[in-house]
């Protein structure tokens, strides 16, 4: 009976105070994150960004780029999270048909033709750093693609591809493949991702026709890509195929390398090639390309850039893409000043 009393008398009591303040403490931390939450939302009396439509996803709106409020009693500026420097308008969507007829349109253009390197942007916020340089008067998106075989670093894969046309990137799509002995397998997955033209180094497939063929098959624009050292003889067989030649001033992969002068010698090589062919083929260059050169490369045939850090590390993606654009022009109206662009 005393051992049964004592284990009574002793018996574990529920601590409602403990259980108390542990209830105090979530609610505590769930208001917290509530007032973290709120301050990213978009209320229903949350006056609208002008100009700018703000994409949201689960009712978050994206911090997208610094923006100037306006509505009918106030207006403030804004700097949400993770801002770019430009403003953007998410691109209307458009089916894949019509994706690749404009970029078709827009290659087989006689314009200066402007491609943002996505490598160089922020990445945390690609869809709207490349939409702001779309927005800033880029024609072209490009990705390139390492494998970590063809070269030591390894970036993006297809889904990236698919991610920006399903964020809603309908600009073209320029993916230049560096890859070893998988061209073919990764043409129909950048393909199907929404990719417009695929470049490709004739060191890295077994069979140049056949890939070109791949290429040509799902419907879209194909080239091959020459490093500083491909010799020009591997285009002798398939100038009657391609539509585009990405000739590169440095050695792909690597960073910090200095812009080679004989682009300017193969670039002319390559651009008698074209002409000999009365055919319209794009020659585009890649690699350190920028103000100081641009001009010249112009003169030497290029009439497609891909540029990185001139426009991605500029505080004005629109005035840096602008200043390009006049450059290059300028060094066509020098030698031909008749030529216009419309």
């Amino acid at each position: 009976m005393e051992a049964e009393y004592f284990l009574q008398e002793n018996k574990p009591k529920n601590n409602c105070r403990l259980s108390f303040c542990t209830v105090l403490t979530i609610l505590a931390w769930c208001a917290a994150v509530s007032a973290v939450f709120s301050m990213y939302v978009v209320s229903p009396g949350t006056p609208r960004l002008r100009g700018v439509r703000v994409v949201q996803r689960n009712s978050l709106r994206l911090p997208l780029q610094t923006a100037t409020f306006h509505s009918t009693t106030t207006t403030s500026k804004m700097t949400p999270l993770g801002a770019s420097r430009a403003k953007f308008t998410v691109c209307a969507k458009m089916d894949k048909e019509a994706i690749q007829k404009h970029a078709d349109e827009v290659l087989e253009s006689d314009k200066i033709l402007i491609a943002p390197a996505i490598q160089t942007a922020n990445l945390a916020m690609l869809g709207p750093e490349i939409d702001a340089a779309m927005k800033g008067g880029a024609d072209v998106v490009h990705c390139d693609i390492m494998d970590g075989h063809f070269t030591e670093k390894l970036t993006f894969g297809p889904m990236f591809v698919k991610g920006l046309r399903k964020y809603g990137i309908t600009a073209p799509i320029d993916v230049h493949l560096m890859a070893d002995g998988i061209v073919d397998h990764l043409v129909k997955e950048f393909a199907d991702a929404g990719a417009n033209y695929i470049t490709f180094h004739p060191e890295g497939t077994k069979h140049i026709d056949r890939s070109l063929s791949m290429i040509k098959d799902h419907g879209l624009k194909c080239g091959i890509v020459i490093n500083p050292g491909t010799p020009l003889s591997y285009l002798d067989s398939v100038m009657d195929k391609v539509d585009m030649i990405l000739l590169m001033s440095v050695n792909p992969g690597f960073k910090n390398q200095k812009f080679q002068d004989i682009t300017y010698k193969k670039a002319r090589e390559i651009k008698k090639m074209i002409n000999a062919t009365g055919r319209k083929i794009r020659l585009e260059v890649d690699g350190r390309v920028g103000e100081k050169n641009i001009e010249k490369l112009t003169e030497a045939g290029i009439d497609m850039f891909v540029v990185g850090g001139s426009i991605f590390n500029a505080d004005d993606y629109g005035v840096a893409i602008s200043n390009l654009r006049k450059l290059a022009e300028s060094a066509v109206s020098k030698s031909d000043p008749y030529f216009s662009y419309y």
